[in-house]
């Protein structure tokens, strides 16, 4: 039997590792994952599971090419967050004037059209077949213009926007070969967010800090386990050009901090563990940088006014999959089922 080969982006990240655990166990697949740190203890444990490790840099196109040379599927991502840490970001910053924020947004779209530019050549898309972009909705499109600072978002769905129109995207076949998956609210953004999650000094419970009172449903993910399901249920079975978002369960921060306490022991406060807030307030709680509380607070009235997905009509979740899937497919003999959603 010949396998096919997914390269991954991302591989040592919570996504990346999803998504190679979910193609791992299949005989009909085998992985190359991309780093710029080969022998980092993350990248050594894959190679020890049989994974073959690349060096490639994403702010480097020509690294790229070589990495995606053979690749049946490619999984490409970008970490938004980590660069607004760096001298170098807050250097560019100070010197065009212009928030740490936006200059993110500038990296990732980068990052983003280099992964896509190099997946389109002709090197490549002599065997790719599926090129599928970690995205996330057009808050400023969706909202009609009203948030536009919540660049996390909309640098993701700017990459998206250029796979699916950009003249050379399509005339080099890319666009007609990709697919979108769109990630939920991570299920343990509590443990890298201050803010997500607060002791109650008074009265030691904990509580969910919210402006419209935690009843609103967002769609919550365990990224390290369910990315990969969906993503390889893009690969295998659905038509390219769809965008599903990747959700474990839709809940309300209510029944959220109630599986929470539970699972982990812990008693709530507040009302039903959550703490409704001003906007004043709120935005005292968040870091004390002006732009991150810009960027955060238009993130969470976004959230509340529009929903996490905006109300896109285009947008699948996963019990939407079933009709997509394709009666024949040429990679495979079997395939996933759909109860792994």
């Amino acid at each position: 039997m010949t396998q096919k080969l997914i390269v991954i982006t991302g591989i040592t990240g919570f996504q990346g590792f999803s998504v190679a655990n979910a193609f791992l166990s299949s005989p009909y697949w085998k992985i190359r994952g991309l780093t710029r740190s080969p022998t980092s203890a993350r990248a050594q444990s894959w190679i020890s599971r049989g994974v073959e490790i690349v060096q490639a840099d994403i702010d480097d196109p020509a690294t790229l090419i070589p990495a995606f040379t053979g690749a049946h599927a490619i999984f490409a991502m970008t970490d938004y967050w980590y660069p607004i840490r760096t001298p170098s970001v807050q250097n560019q910053a100070q010197e065009r004037g212009i928030s740490k924020d936006e200059i993110c947004a500038e990296i990732e779209v980068k990052r983003g059209k280099n992964m896509a530019i190099a997946a389109s050549s002709p090197e490549v898309m002599k065997t790719l077949e599926r090129f599928v972009w970690s995205s996330l909705p057009d808050v400023t499109k969706l909202s009609g213009g009203k948030y536009t600072k919540v660049w996390h978002f909309d640098s993701k769905a700017q990459v998206e926007r250029f796979i699916r129109e950009d003249r050379g995207m399509m005339e080099s076949g890319l666009a007609a070969r990709a697919s979108f998956v769109h990630v939920g609210l991570y299920v343990d953004n509590w443990r890298r967010s201050g803010a997500e999650i607060q002791k109650d000094e008074r009265t030691g419970g904990y509580v969910h800090v919210s402006m419209e009172g935690g009843k609103k449903k967002l769609p919550f993910v365990w990224a390290g386990r369910d990315t990969g399901v969906v993503v390889k249920k893009l690969v295998e079975d659905v038509e390219p050009g769809v965008r599903v978002l990747a959700v474990s369960q839709e809940a309300s921060y209510r029944e959220y901090m109630a599986t929470w306490a539970k699972v982990l022991g812990k008693v709530l406060g507040g009302d039903e563990g959550i703490k409704r807030v001003s906007e004043k307030e709120f935005r005292e709680m968040l870091p004390p940088d002006e732009d991150i509380r810009d960027h955060l607070m238009e993130t969470w009235k976004y959230f509340e006014e529009f929903g996490y997905d905006g109300g896109d009509e285009k947008m699948l979740y996963p019990k939407d999959v079933s009709a997509l899937v394709l009666n024949k497919f040429p990679l495979f003999e079997r395939r996933i089922s759909l109860t792994a959603f």
